[in-house]
């Protein structure tokens, strides 16, 4: 499954070989569009690291496919929302005067190793939102990365309402479902969706100012792993290993039409206050 061969009792490492093969076997085919949330690690290991799950990724789609990998970069924002990091009143306005502003080129994303290194791949084009940017390299990234205003990054307009139009494939390379976007985009086409207020730096010139910007509020995994679970017992996704990666395939559309009709009545105030 991915390894190619075993030696004694130890595992063999995964190749790109193996691990296209996966992907194939999982149904990752060429030409689609395909938005991947992925984990290095739960791969198992990988003969050249990142690079190599990322050239088996573009193998298989082949130059008529666009593949997708979410570039976020959570750091670029209001110090007070960190949860890794506190700050006291004496500090916490030297650090927002010195947060680094979005920079596409250079902003690193803390989506892991994979997406991180095809954040830097040639020919990769990545979105201007500053907080939930995305990456796409393929003949339709430029379609699907702009626009992607302050404003709603997770909802109509942005990259991932044209990736549901595009009815593209969603793969969660050993991760759940509280890691797909996709279901925040579902979540903002509710009328009573929870909602938050994003706080984004932005430079002119010598001036920092904070700039707010509505979107869709945080899951922090109430409803989303099970929102994931029901939508795999209909048997809508293909399950299967990358390396030893539990792996789920799906339509765009189909999780995210189920991912609606599940949050609109969990989230329905009137159901809620009886």
């Amino acid at each position: 499954m991915g390894a190619d061969s075993n030696t004694g009792n130890s595992e063999a490492p995964h190749t790109k070989a193996g691990i296209a093969s996966d992907l194939r076997r999982l149904g990752v085919s060429t030409g689609q569009v395909l938005m991947v949330h992925s984990s290095l690690s739960a791969i198992g290991h990988v003969l050249g690291g990142a690079p190599t799950v990322v050239r088996a990724l573009m193998d298989v789609l082949g130059p008529q496919g666009t593949l997708v990998m979410p570039a976020f970069s959570p750091g670029v924002s209001d110090p007070a929302t960190w949860n890794d990091h506190h700050f006291g009143d004496d500090v916490i306005e030297f650090v927002r005067r010195h947060v680094p502003a979005f920079d596409p080129a250079i902003t690193p994303t803390s989506m892991g190793a994979i997406a991180e290194t095809f954040r830097t791949w040639p020919d990769v084009m990545r979105s201007e939102h500053p907080q939930v940017s995305v990456t796409a390299r393929g003949p339709l990234a430029r379609f699907i990365v702009s626009p992607h205003e302050l404003s709603w990054g997770q909802g109509a307009g942005s990259p991932f309402a044209r990736l549901y139009e595009l009815d593209a494939k969603l793969l969660l390379l050993g991760v759940g479902f509280n890691r797909a976007t996709l279901l925040h985009f579902a979540e903002s086409r509710l009328p009573h969706g929870r909602r938050k207020m994003r706080k984004i730096p932005v430079d002119a010139g010598s001036e920092r100012a904070w700039v707010s910007a509505p979107d869709v509020g945080d899951d922090l995994n109430r409803y989303f792993p099970l929102i994931g679970e029901q939508f795999m017992q209909l048997g809508q996704a293909q399950v299967g290993p990358v390396g030893r990666a539990r792996c789920k395939l799906t339509s765009a559309q189909a999780i995210v039409d189920f991912a609606s009709d599940f949050l609109s009545k969990a989230l329905d105030p009137d159901a809620t206050s009886h």
